[in-house]
């Protein structure tokens, strides 16, 4: 806040020798916001049109922002999405090499790691995650979602534990939790974490289809 507020004094100090700069850039802050407010609440489906054209400004503005972290994570979890994971990779680790600890930046890696088949990198960068930022719950969730694929339930569910210490969002645990029950077979338990989950978050739409399947299921089991 402080820096913003000298930068503002110094454009009106200066106005009177240039009120206008060729080479005047945008706070990367400001147009990062405007390009992701149209999709921040995730409640508005985006179309092909509008995926690309996103992807391309945020390309952009991590080219024009080189030592912007938040536009290098926007633009590579962009890229991830598009089906482009070399290039995400390139940008989530130019955010690391500038900031080890940044946690979206890290997170994003992790997810990129995985897609990759890398699950011991995986594990290794949550691990050093972790060392850096032992307060991060998003960290832990990542943990938690290693240990799942590992079939280590019972490690995965205490470090949920510890993300909803440190205040991660309850609906996002309740569901990795369902997941959890649901790959033990406790389908009862599942549901009731799914539901859970939809009564804190009603547009989680992952939460809403494996309720839906488990439903089905019974009635099936039901007809038997």
């Amino acid at each position: 806040m402080r820096h913003y507020l000298i930068v503002s004094l110094l454009t009106i100090v200066t106005s009177s020798c240039a009120t206008w700069s060729p080479d005047y850039e945008p706070d990367p802050d400001v147009a990062l916001g405007k390009l992701l407010a149209p999709i921040k609440d995730g409640s508005r489906p985006v179309d092909t049109i509008a995926a690309e054209r996103l992807r391309f400004s945020l390309e952009r503005l991590a080219a024009r922002h080189p030592s912007h972290i938040p536009s290098q994570v926007a633009a590579g979890a962009v890229a991830l999405e598009s089906g482009e994971p070399q290039r995400a990779q390139e940008l989530v680790e130019r955010a690391l090499s500038l900031d080890p600890t940044n946690i979206e930046a890290r997170c994003l890696r992790v997810r990129i790691a995985v897609a990759d088949g890398s699950i011991d990198l995986a594990r290794k960068l949550v691990t050093d995650g972790l060392r850096l930022r032992p307060d991060s719950a998003a960290l832990y969730e990542s943990s938690a979602w290693l240990y799942q694929m590992r079939g280590k339930m019972d490690e995965a569910l205490a470090d949920l534990d510890a993300a909803d210490t440190l205040e991660a969002p309850t609906w996002r645990t309740m569901f990795h939790r369902g997941l959890i029950e649901e790959l033990r077979g406790e389908y009862g338990e599942a549901r009731k974490h799914y539901q859970a989950t939809l009564v804190l978050n009603d547009k989680c739409r992952q939460a809403r289809q494996r309720l839906a399947g488990l439903v089905a299921l019974q009635r099936v089991n039901s007809r038997r």
